[in-house]
Protein backbone atom coordinates (compact mmCIF):
# COMPACT_ATOMS: atom_id res chain seq x y z
CA UNK A 1 0.00 0.00 0.00
CA UNK A 2 1.30 3.44 -0.89
CA UNK A 3 2.17 5.37 2.19
CA UNK A 4 -0.64 7.81 2.98
CA UNK A 5 1.94 10.49 3.67
CA UNK A 6 3.10 10.24 0.10
CA UNK A 7 -0.33 9.49 -1.32
CA UNK A 8 -1.84 12.79 -0.32
CA UNK A 9 1.09 14.84 0.85
CA UNK A 10 2.21 15.71 -2.65
CA UNK A 11 -1.28 16.23 -4.05
CA UNK A 12 -2.98 19.56 -3.57
CA UNK A 13 -6.72 20.01 -3.65
CA UNK A 14 -6.68 21.69 -7.03
CA UNK A 15 -5.13 18.70 -8.71
CA UNK A 16 -7.43 16.31 -6.88
CA UNK A 17 -10.62 18.15 -7.83
CA UNK A 18 -9.53 18.74 -11.42
CA UNK A 19 -9.04 15.03 -11.90
CA UNK A 20 -12.39 14.10 -10.38
CA UNK A 21 -14.31 16.69 -12.43
CA UNK A 22 -14.40 14.35 -15.44
CA UNK A 23 -17.83 12.83 -15.15
CA UNK A 24 -17.66 9.12 -16.02
CA UNK A 25 -17.00 11.22 -13.63
CA UNK A 26 -13.53 9.00 -13.62
CA UNK A 27 -10.97 8.62 -10.44
CA UNK A 28 -12.14 11.11 -11.39
CA UNK A 29 -10.17 10.44 -9.91
CA UNK A 30 -1.06 14.55 -9.43
CA UNK A 31 2.17 13.97 -8.24
CA UNK A 32 4.68 16.75 -8.30
CA UNK A 33 7.80 14.99 -9.55
CA UNK A 34 9.70 17.82 -11.22
CA UNK A 35 12.64 17.76 -8.80
CA UNK A 36 15.64 15.67 -9.74
CA UNK A 37 16.46 12.95 -7.26
CA UNK A 38 19.77 11.15 -7.29
CA UNK A 39 20.01 7.46 -8.04
CA UNK A 40 21.18 6.54 -4.56
CA UNK A 41 18.27 8.36 -2.96
CA UNK A 42 15.85 6.59 -5.27
CA UNK A 43 17.19 3.28 -4.08
CA UNK A 44 16.60 4.29 -0.47
CA UNK A 45 13.12 5.57 -1.27
CA UNK A 46 12.23 2.33 -2.99
CA UNK A 47 13.45 0.34 -0.02
CA UNK A 48 11.36 2.46 2.38
CA UNK A 49 8.35 2.15 0.11
CA UNK A 50 8.50 -1.63 0.03
CA UNK A 51 9.06 -1.75 3.77
CA UNK A 52 5.91 0.28 4.37
CA UNK A 53 3.96 -1.98 2.05
CA UNK A 54 3.91 -4.63 4.74
CA UNK A 55 2.50 -2.34 7.41
CA UNK A 56 -0.78 -0.51 7.64
CA UNK A 57 -0.68 3.04 8.94
CA UNK A 58 -2.24 3.67 12.30
CA UNK A 59 -5.54 5.50 12.51
CA UNK A 60 -3.76 8.51 13.97
CA UNK A 61 -1.32 8.61 11.01
CA UNK A 62 -4.24 8.29 8.60
CA UNK A 63 -6.02 11.15 10.36
CA UNK A 64 -2.89 13.32 10.54
CA UNK A 65 -1.41 12.76 7.08
CA UNK A 66 -4.47 12.10 4.91
CA UNK A 67 -7.80 12.97 6.48
CA UNK A 68 -6.88 16.44 7.78
CA UNK A 69 -4.92 17.58 4.68
CA UNK A 70 -7.68 16.27 2.41
CA UNK A 71 -10.46 18.15 4.17
CA UNK A 72 -8.48 21.34 4.85
CA UNK A 73 -7.01 21.70 1.34
CA UNK A 74 -10.31 20.90 -0.35
CA UNK A 75 -12.27 23.45 1.68
CA UNK A 76 -9.59 26.06 1.03
CA UNK A 77 -9.61 25.31 -2.66
CA UNK A 78 -13.39 25.46 -3.23
CA UNK A 79 -14.07 28.38 -0.85
CA UNK A 80 -13.92 31.01 -3.66
CA UNK A 81 -16.48 28.93 -5.58
CA UNK A 82 -18.84 28.94 -2.61
CA UNK A 83 -18.45 32.70 -2.21
CA UNK A 84 -19.17 33.34 -5.90
CA UNK A 85 -22.24 31.08 -5.66
CA UNK A 86 -23.60 33.07 -2.70
CA UNK A 87 -23.08 36.27 -4.73
CA UNK A 88 -25.06 34.61 -7.53
CA UNK A 89 -27.85 33.90 -5.06
CA UNK A 90 -27.94 37.52 -3.92
CA UNK A 91 -28.29 38.56 -7.57
CA UNK A 92 -31.19 36.13 -8.01
CA UNK A 93 -33.18 37.47 -5.07
CA UNK A 94 -32.25 41.13 -5.31
CA UNK A 95 -35.12 43.40 -6.29
CA UNK A 96 -32.69 45.94 -7.70
CA UNK A 97 -31.26 43.63 -10.37
CA UNK A 98 -33.10 43.55 -13.68
CA UNK A 99 -33.50 40.35 -15.67
CA UNK A 100 -30.91 41.42 -18.24
CA UNK A 101 -28.46 42.43 -15.52
CA UNK A 102 -28.99 39.11 -13.77
CA UNK A 103 -28.01 37.14 -16.89
CA UNK A 104 -24.95 39.35 -17.43
CA UNK A 105 -23.86 38.84 -13.82
CA UNK A 106 -24.45 35.09 -14.14
CA UNK A 107 -22.16 35.04 -17.18
CA UNK A 108 -19.48 37.16 -15.47
CA UNK A 109 -19.49 34.97 -12.33
CA UNK A 110 -19.16 31.88 -14.51
CA UNK A 111 -16.31 33.40 -16.50
CA UNK A 112 -14.54 34.31 -13.25
CA UNK A 113 -14.91 30.75 -11.91
CA UNK A 114 -13.60 29.24 -15.13
CA UNK A 115 -10.71 31.71 -15.23
CA UNK A 116 -9.87 30.97 -11.59
CA UNK A 117 -10.01 27.17 -11.78
CA UNK A 118 -9.57 26.12 -15.43
CA UNK A 119 -8.28 29.14 -17.40
CA UNK A 120 -7.02 26.83 -20.15
CA UNK A 121 -10.50 26.50 -21.64
CA UNK A 122 -11.97 29.98 -21.15
CA UNK A 123 -11.36 31.39 -24.64
CA UNK A 124 -12.25 28.09 -26.23
CA UNK A 125 -15.62 28.06 -24.44
CA UNK A 126 -16.32 31.68 -25.34
CA UNK A 127 -15.76 30.97 -29.03
CA UNK A 128 -17.79 27.79 -28.79
CA UNK A 129 -20.79 29.53 -27.21
CA UNK A 130 -20.73 32.37 -29.75
CA UNK A 131 -20.68 29.90 -32.64
CA UNK A 132 -23.44 27.81 -31.05
CA UNK A 133 -25.60 30.89 -30.52
CA UNK A 134 -25.08 31.98 -34.12
CA UNK A 135 -26.22 28.58 -35.39
CA UNK A 136 -29.54 29.04 -33.56
CA UNK A 137 -30.46 31.59 -36.21
CA UNK A 138 -29.76 29.26 -39.11
CA UNK A 139 -33.08 28.19 -40.70
CA UNK A 140 -34.40 24.81 -39.58
CA UNK A 141 -34.08 23.22 -43.02
CA UNK A 142 -30.33 23.83 -42.93
CA UNK A 143 -29.73 23.03 -39.28
CA UNK A 144 -31.40 19.92 -37.95
CA UNK A 145 -30.54 16.44 -36.74
CA UNK A 146 -26.76 15.94 -36.91
CA UNK A 147 -26.03 19.61 -37.68
CA UNK A 148 -27.20 20.50 -34.18
CA UNK A 149 -24.38 18.42 -32.70
CA UNK A 150 -21.62 19.65 -35.03
CA UNK A 151 -20.37 22.60 -32.89
CA UNK A 152 -20.10 20.36 -29.83
CA UNK A 153 -18.38 17.58 -31.78
CA UNK A 154 -16.01 20.11 -33.33
CA UNK A 155 -15.00 21.62 -29.99
CA UNK A 156 -14.47 18.17 -28.44
CA UNK A 157 -12.36 17.09 -31.42
CA UNK A 158 -10.35 20.31 -31.19
CA UNK A 159 -9.66 19.75 -27.49
CA UNK A 160 -8.81 16.10 -28.09
CA UNK A 161 -6.28 16.66 -30.87
CA UNK A 162 -4.95 20.17 -30.26
CA UNK A 163 -4.67 20.44 -26.47
CA UNK A 164 -2.04 18.76 -24.30
CA UNK A 165 -3.52 15.57 -22.77
CA UNK A 166 -3.10 16.88 -19.22
CA UNK A 167 -5.05 20.04 -20.04
CA UNK A 168 -7.81 18.23 -21.88
CA UNK A 169 -8.22 15.70 -19.09
CA UNK A 170 -8.51 18.58 -16.62
CA UNK A 171 -11.22 20.50 -18.50
CA UNK A 172 -13.14 17.59 -19.99
CA UNK A 173 -16.19 17.80 -17.74
CA UNK A 174 -16.44 21.60 -18.09
CA UNK A 175 -16.57 21.28 -21.89
CA UNK A 176 -19.03 18.39 -21.65
CA UNK A 177 -21.47 20.35 -19.47
CA UNK A 178 -21.26 23.32 -21.82
CA UNK A 179 -21.86 21.08 -24.84
CA UNK A 180 -24.94 19.52 -23.23
CA UNK A 181 -26.39 22.97 -22.55
CA UNK A 182 -25.89 24.23 -26.10
CA UNK A 183 -27.28 21.02 -27.64
CA UNK A 184 -30.39 21.07 -25.45
CA UNK A 185 -31.15 24.70 -26.37
CA UNK A 186 -30.59 23.96 -30.08
CA UNK A 187 -32.93 20.94 -30.03
CA UNK A 188 -35.61 22.84 -28.11
CA UNK A 189 -35.25 25.64 -30.66
CA UNK A 190 -36.21 23.27 -33.50
CA UNK A 191 -39.55 22.71 -31.74
CA UNK A 192 -40.29 26.42 -31.36
CA UNK A 193 -39.10 29.74 -32.70
CA UNK A 194 -38.74 31.31 -29.26
CA UNK A 195 -35.01 32.09 -29.33
CA UNK A 196 -33.23 33.44 -26.25
CA UNK A 197 -31.36 36.73 -26.51
CA UNK A 198 -27.58 36.70 -26.30
CA UNK A 199 -27.54 37.80 -22.65
CA UNK A 200 -29.86 35.03 -21.49
CA UNK A 201 -28.03 32.43 -23.59
CA UNK A 202 -24.59 33.36 -22.28
CA UNK A 203 -25.91 33.61 -18.72
CA UNK A 204 -27.28 30.08 -19.04
CA UNK A 205 -24.23 28.47 -20.64
CA UNK A 206 -21.75 30.24 -18.32
CA UNK A 207 -23.97 30.02 -15.23
CA UNK A 208 -21.59 30.47 -12.31
CA UNK A 209 -23.25 27.69 -10.29
CA UNK A 210 -23.03 24.90 -12.88
CA UNK A 211 -20.14 25.86 -15.17
CA UNK A 212 -17.50 23.83 -13.29
CA UNK A 213 -19.01 20.80 -11.56
CA UNK A 214 -22.31 20.73 -13.39
CA UNK A 215 -24.84 19.34 -13.40
CA UNK A 216 -26.69 20.03 -16.61
CA UNK A 217 -29.85 21.97 -15.89
CA UNK A 218 -32.51 22.85 -18.42
CA UNK A 219 -32.77 26.33 -19.88
CA UNK A 220 -36.27 26.59 -18.42
CA UNK A 221 -35.03 25.81 -14.88
CA UNK A 222 -32.29 28.40 -15.19
CA UNK A 223 -34.65 31.16 -16.32
CA UNK A 224 -37.29 30.30 -13.71
CA UNK A 225 -35.08 30.96 -10.67
CA UNK A 226 -35.22 34.69 -11.41
CA UNK A 227 -39.00 34.74 -11.11
CA UNK A 228 -39.73 32.39 -8.21
CA UNK A 229 -38.05 31.03 -5.09
CA UNK A 230 -39.02 27.35 -4.85
CA UNK A 231 -36.49 26.30 -2.24
CA UNK A 232 -38.59 26.37 0.90
CA UNK A 233 -37.21 26.94 4.38
CA UNK A 234 -34.97 23.86 4.66
CA UNK A 235 -32.54 24.66 1.86
CA UNK A 236 -29.71 25.64 4.22
CA UNK A 237 -30.01 22.35 6.14
CA UNK A 238 -29.82 20.41 2.89
CA UNK A 239 -26.83 22.47 1.72
CA UNK A 240 -24.88 21.75 4.92
CA UNK A 241 -25.83 18.09 4.79
CA UNK A 242 -24.66 17.72 1.18
CA UNK A 243 -21.41 19.58 1.87
CA UNK A 244 -20.60 17.21 4.73
CA UNK A 245 -21.52 14.18 2.61
CA UNK A 246 -19.21 15.37 -0.16
CA UNK A 247 -16.26 15.57 2.25
CA UNK A 248 -17.17 12.19 3.70
CA UNK A 249 -17.02 10.53 0.28
CA UNK A 250 -13.81 12.38 -0.57
CA UNK A 251 -12.06 10.96 2.49
CA UNK A 252 -13.28 7.47 1.58
CA UNK A 253 -11.86 7.84 -1.91
CA UNK A 254 -8.58 9.42 -0.91
CA UNK A 255 -7.85 7.74 2.43
CA UNK A 256 -10.01 4.89 3.62
CA UNK A 257 -10.10 2.60 0.57
CA UNK A 258 -6.30 2.46 0.35
CA UNK A 259 -6.06 1.92 4.12
CA UNK A 260 -8.65 -0.83 4.41
CA UNK A 261 -7.63 -2.84 1.32
CA UNK A 262 -3.87 -3.13 0.98
CA UNK A 263 -1.99 -3.68 -2.27
CA UNK A 264 -1.17 -7.31 -1.45
CA UNK A 265 -4.85 -8.30 -1.28
CA UNK A 266 -6.73 -10.61 -3.66
CA UNK A 267 -6.95 -9.20 -7.20
CA UNK A 268 -10.74 -9.02 -7.20
CA UNK A 269 -10.69 -7.23 -3.86
CA UNK A 270 -8.20 -4.76 -5.35
CA UNK A 271 -10.50 -4.31 -8.34
CA UNK A 272 -13.41 -3.57 -6.03
CA UNK A 273 -11.21 -1.13 -4.05
CA UNK A 274 -10.17 0.84 -7.14
CA UNK A 275 -13.73 0.89 -8.46
CA UNK A 276 -15.06 2.01 -5.06
CA UNK A 277 -12.47 4.79 -4.89
CA UNK A 278 -13.60 5.93 -8.32
CA UNK A 279 -17.27 5.85 -7.41
CA UNK A 280 -16.86 7.70 -4.11
CA UNK A 281 -14.87 10.44 -5.83
CA UNK A 282 -17.80 10.83 -8.21
CA UNK A 283 -20.15 11.07 -5.22
CA UNK A 284 -17.90 13.82 -3.83
CA UNK A 285 -18.25 15.91 -6.98
CA UNK A 286 -21.98 15.23 -7.23
CA UNK A 287 -22.71 16.35 -3.67
CA UNK A 288 -20.52 19.42 -4.12
CA UNK A 289 -22.62 20.24 -7.19
CA UNK A 290 -25.83 19.73 -5.18
CA UNK A 291 -24.50 22.06 -2.47
CA UNK A 292 -23.76 24.72 -5.08
CA UNK A 293 -27.24 24.39 -6.58
CA UNK A 294 -28.85 24.98 -3.18
CA UNK A 295 -26.54 27.87 -2.32
CA UNK A 296 -27.22 29.38 -5.73
CA UNK A 297 -30.99 29.49 -5.23
CA UNK A 298 -32.07 26.59 -7.46
CA UNK A 299 -35.18 24.64 -6.36
CA UNK A 300 -34.96 21.60 -4.08
CA UNK A 301 -36.33 19.42 -6.88
CA UNK A 302 -32.96 19.69 -8.65
CA UNK A 303 -30.80 18.88 -5.62
CA UNK A 304 -30.53 15.11 -6.16
CA UNK A 305 -27.78 14.32 -8.66
CA UNK A 306 -26.62 10.89 -7.51
CA UNK A 307 -27.99 8.10 -5.30
CA UNK A 308 -25.01 6.26 -3.76
CA UNK A 309 -27.01 3.55 -1.99
CA UNK A 310 -28.71 2.47 -5.20
CA UNK A 311 -25.29 2.27 -6.88
CA UNK A 312 -23.47 0.44 -4.11
CA UNK A 313 -26.40 -1.94 -3.50
CA UNK A 314 -28.07 -2.02 -6.92
CA UNK A 315 -31.06 -4.09 -7.89
CA UNK A 316 -29.67 -4.07 -11.42
CA UNK A 317 -27.24 -2.22 -13.67
CA UNK A 318 -30.20 -0.17 -14.85
CA UNK A 319 -30.34 1.37 -11.36
CA UNK A 320 -26.64 2.22 -11.63
CA UNK A 321 -27.08 3.92 -15.00
CA UNK A 322 -30.06 5.96 -13.86
CA UNK A 323 -28.71 6.94 -10.43
CA UNK A 324 -25.09 7.65 -11.46
CA UNK A 325 -25.89 11.09 -12.83
CA UNK A 326 -29.62 11.77 -12.79
CA UNK A 327 -29.56 15.08 -14.74
CA UNK A 328 -27.36 13.56 -17.47
CA UNK A 329 -29.59 10.49 -17.61
CA UNK A 330 -32.58 12.78 -18.13
CA UNK A 331 -30.68 14.69 -20.85
CA UNK A 332 -29.71 11.52 -22.72
CA UNK A 333 -33.19 10.07 -22.41
CA UNK A 334 -34.88 13.28 -23.60
CA UNK A 335 -32.58 14.40 -26.39
CA UNK A 336 -31.00 11.14 -27.62
CA UNK A 337 -32.91 7.99 -26.65
CA UNK A 338 -36.52 9.02 -27.28
CA UNK A 339 -35.93 10.78 -30.64
CA UNK A 340 -33.97 7.76 -31.95
CA UNK A 341 -36.11 4.88 -30.73
CA UNK A 342 -38.68 5.24 -33.49
CA UNK A 343 -35.97 5.17 -36.18
CA UNK A 344 -33.43 2.73 -34.73
CA UNK A 345 -35.47 0.50 -32.45
CA UNK A 346 -34.75 -0.03 -28.78
CA UNK A 347 -31.33 -1.65 -29.14
CA UNK A 348 -30.23 0.96 -31.71
CA UNK A 349 -31.46 3.79 -29.49
CA UNK A 350 -29.59 2.37 -26.49
CA UNK A 351 -26.41 2.06 -28.58
CA UNK A 352 -26.79 5.62 -29.88
CA UNK A 353 -27.36 6.89 -26.34
CA UNK A 354 -24.18 5.32 -24.95
CA UNK A 355 -22.21 6.32 -28.05
CA UNK A 356 -23.31 9.93 -27.55
CA UNK A 357 -22.32 9.76 -23.90
CA UNK A 358 -18.90 8.40 -24.89
CA UNK A 359 -18.40 11.19 -27.45
CA UNK A 360 -19.37 13.85 -24.91
CA UNK A 361 -16.71 12.49 -22.57
CA UNK A 362 -14.11 12.81 -25.34
CA UNK A 363 -12.57 10.57 -27.97
CA UNK A 364 -11.12 8.24 -25.38
CA UNK A 365 -10.90 4.47 -25.85
CA UNK A 366 -11.24 3.64 -22.19
CA UNK A 367 -14.35 5.73 -21.62
CA UNK A 368 -15.92 4.44 -24.83
CA UNK A 369 -15.10 0.83 -23.91
CA UNK A 370 -16.61 1.20 -20.43
CA UNK A 371 -19.71 3.07 -21.55
CA UNK A 372 -20.46 0.85 -24.55
CA UNK A 373 -19.86 -2.27 -22.44
CA UNK A 374 -22.21 -0.88 -19.81
CA UNK A 375 -24.81 -0.17 -22.48
CA UNK A 376 -24.68 -3.76 -23.75
CA UNK A 377 -24.71 -5.11 -20.18
CA UNK A 378 -27.81 -3.16 -19.20
CA UNK A 379 -29.65 -4.10 -22.39
CA UNK A 380 -28.97 -7.83 -21.99
CA UNK A 381 -29.82 -7.80 -18.28
CA UNK A 382 -32.99 -5.82 -18.87
CA UNK A 383 -34.23 -8.15 -21.62
CA UNK A 384 -33.38 -11.35 -19.75
CA UNK A 385 -34.94 -10.29 -16.46
CA UNK A 386 -38.07 -8.97 -18.19
CA UNK A 387 -38.48 -12.30 -19.93
CA UNK A 388 -37.93 -14.29 -16.73
CA UNK A 389 -40.41 -12.06 -14.88
CA UNK A 390 -43.07 -12.85 -17.51
CA UNK A 391 -42.31 -16.58 -17.60
CA UNK A 392 -42.43 -17.08 -13.83
CA UNK A 393 -44.88 -14.25 -13.10
CA UNK A 394 -42.39 -13.02 -10.50
CA UNK A 395 -41.11 -9.59 -9.50
CA UNK A 396 -37.55 -10.16 -10.74
CA UNK A 397 -37.37 -7.59 -13.56
CA UNK A 398 -34.60 -4.98 -13.63
CA UNK A 399 -36.91 -2.27 -12.39
CA UNK A 400 -38.64 -2.72 -9.07
CA UNK A 401 -42.41 -2.64 -9.17
CA UNK A 402 -44.08 -0.22 -6.81
CA UNK A 403 -45.69 -1.98 -3.84
CA UNK A 404 -49.25 -1.01 -4.70
CA UNK A 405 -48.87 -1.54 -8.47
CA UNK A 406 -47.05 -4.88 -8.63
CA UNK A 407 -49.17 -7.34 -10.64
CA UNK A 408 -46.85 -10.36 -10.28
CA UNK A 409 -48.08 -13.41 -8.40
CA UNK A 410 -44.72 -13.91 -6.70
CA UNK A 411 -42.74 -11.14 -5.03
CA UNK A 412 -40.21 -10.66 -2.25
CA UNK A 413 -42.93 -10.48 0.39
CA UNK A 414 -44.50 -13.86 -0.30
CA UNK A 415 -41.73 -15.90 -1.95
CA UNK A 416 -38.18 -16.51 -0.77
CA UNK A 417 -36.76 -17.49 -4.15
CA UNK A 418 -37.80 -14.15 -5.66
CA UNK A 419 -35.78 -12.38 -2.96
CA UNK A 420 -32.82 -14.72 -3.53
CA UNK A 421 -32.94 -14.19 -7.32
CA UNK A 422 -32.88 -10.42 -6.92
CA UNK A 423 -29.97 -10.68 -4.46
CA UNK A 424 -28.01 -12.81 -6.95
CA UNK A 425 -28.60 -10.30 -9.75
CA UNK A 426 -27.58 -7.51 -7.37
CA UNK A 427 -24.33 -9.34 -6.60
CA UNK A 428 -23.75 -9.80 -10.32
CA UNK A 429 -24.14 -6.05 -10.81
CA UNK A 430 -21.53 -5.36 -8.10
CA UNK A 431 -19.22 -7.82 -9.86
CA UNK A 432 -19.64 -5.98 -13.18
CA UNK A 433 -19.07 -2.60 -11.50
CA UNK A 434 -15.81 -3.78 -9.95
CA UNK A 435 -14.65 -5.04 -13.33
CA UNK A 436 -15.63 -1.94 -15.31
CA UNK A 437 -14.33 0.53 -12.74
CA UNK A 438 -11.00 -1.06 -11.83
CA UNK A 439 -9.00 0.80 -14.50
CA UNK A 440 -9.83 4.16 -12.93
CA UNK A 441 -6.99 3.70 -10.49
CA UNK A 442 -4.40 6.08 -9.05
CA UNK A 443 -1.69 5.27 -11.58
CA UNK A 444 0.31 7.99 -13.34
CA UNK A 445 -2.03 7.77 -16.34
CA UNK A 446 -4.85 9.45 -14.40
CA UNK A 447 -3.23 12.83 -15.07
CA UNK A 448 -3.43 12.52 -18.86
CA UNK A 449 -6.29 10.06 -19.23
CA UNK A 450 -6.13 6.31 -19.59
CA UNK A 451 -5.18 4.78 -22.95
CA UNK A 452 -6.38 1.58 -24.58
CA UNK A 453 -3.31 -0.40 -23.46
CA UNK A 454 -4.09 0.38 -19.83
CA UNK A 455 -7.70 -0.72 -20.32
CA UNK A 456 -6.86 -4.01 -22.01
CA UNK A 457 -4.15 -4.82 -19.46
CA UNK A 458 -6.48 -4.18 -16.52
CA UNK A 459 -9.25 -6.34 -17.95
CA UNK A 460 -6.82 -9.06 -19.05
CA UNK A 461 -5.53 -9.34 -15.46
CA UNK A 462 -9.03 -10.50 -14.55
CA UNK A 463 -9.33 -12.74 -17.59
CA UNK A 464 -12.04 -10.56 -19.19
CA UNK A 465 -14.32 -12.34 -16.72
CA UNK A 466 -17.15 -9.80 -16.82
CA UNK A 467 -17.35 -9.85 -20.60
CA UNK A 468 -17.46 -13.66 -20.58
CA UNK A 469 -20.22 -13.61 -17.98
CA UNK A 470 -22.34 -11.16 -19.96
CA UNK A 471 -21.75 -13.23 -23.10
CA UNK A 472 -23.04 -16.29 -21.25
CA UNK A 473 -25.98 -14.23 -20.01
CA UNK A 474 -26.81 -13.24 -23.58
CA UNK A 475 -26.59 -16.87 -24.71
CA UNK A 476 -29.10 -17.84 -22.01
CA UNK A 477 -31.41 -15.06 -23.11
CA UNK A 478 -31.05 -16.05 -26.78
CA UNK A 479 -31.82 -19.70 -26.10
CA UNK A 480 -34.97 -19.19 -24.03
CA UNK A 481 -36.52 -16.17 -25.71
Amino acid sequence: MVNVKLYYGERNAGNLISTVMDDVEESIFYDDEDDFIGHEYLQDAEYEYEFEETERETLFELYQYCFCPTVYDTITYILPLFISTIIFRLCVHSRHVSQKTFHVLSMLIGIYNIYHYVPECLYTLLVFCIISYTILYVPKKYCKNLAIFLPALFIIAYCEFCMPPITWHKIRSVVMTMAMKTISVAIDKTKSNDLPDIYTYMGYTFCGVTCLFGPWISFKDYVSIYYANNQGKWWMIYAIQYALLSLFFLTISNCWTQWIVMDNSWKWLLAYRDALSFRTSHYFISFIASTLLLLGGFPLSLKTIVKPLKIEFPRSLVDVVVCWNIPMHFWLKTYIFRPNIKYLGKFGAVTMTYLTSALLHGLNFQLAAVLLSLGFYTYVEYRLRSMLANIFDACIASKLCTTNKCTHTYNTQNCWWVFLTNVLFSGLSVFHLAYLGLMFDTSELQETGYNYIHTIEKWSQLGFASHWVIFATYCIYFLIR
